[in-house]
């Protein structure tokens, strides 16, 4: 799956394949060969990427710190970037459902069936990979279903929840 990746206001498209501990990157049209050293918490992580330590910390939901250096930062699903540069009627003529991008944890769920929400609003967290990702809501809606609860461990691809 791939991700819309915003650093300091620059974007980058950023693909994660995951085989044990070992990283096969997508950074736009480069390639990197990565692996897991350690996850010594759930906010920080040791990656060796082409043969170079990288020492990460997420500070904040917006601030990540790689190896001293402190970034703002933005993650959001490809498909959820391009509903959000659809036009907002052809937005909102369909539904949207929110799928978990990779297995992970659920560690809140901010919305229930039938809340009115607004476009960037949190919907759910989910943990994966040892980081804990917001997925907010791409457009403004009503929730209409939430498969998930608190707790509940997610595959890839699963549905989270529907906005319509």
């Amino acid at each position: 799956m791939a991700y819309i990746v915003k650093v300091d206001e620059k974007e980058y498209k950023v693909e994660i394949k995951k085989e044990s501990n070992n990283l096969k990157i997508q950074l736009d049209d480069k390639e990197f060969q990565g692996e897991i050293v350690s996850g010594d918490t759930d906010s920080q992580l040791t990656l060796i990427i082409d043969n170079k330590p990288y020492s990460i910390f997420l500070d904040s939901d917006s601030r990540i710190s790689v190896n001293g250096e402190e970034y703002a930062t933005e993650v959001i699903d490809e498909q959820i970037q391009k509903l959000i540069k659809a036009t907002p009627e052809a937005a909102h003529k369909k539904e949207v459902t929110i799928t978990a991008q990779m297995p992970g944890l659920i560690i809140e769920v901010e919305v229930n069936e039938g809340d009115k929400i607004t476009a960037g609003q949190g919907l759910i967290v989910v943990e994966a990979m040892k980081m804990q990702n917001e997925m907010n809501a791409p457009r403004n809606g009503v929730v209409k279903k939430v498969y998930v609860q608190k707790g509940q461990t997610v595959n890839n691809r699963d549905i989270l929840i529907v906005i319509e």
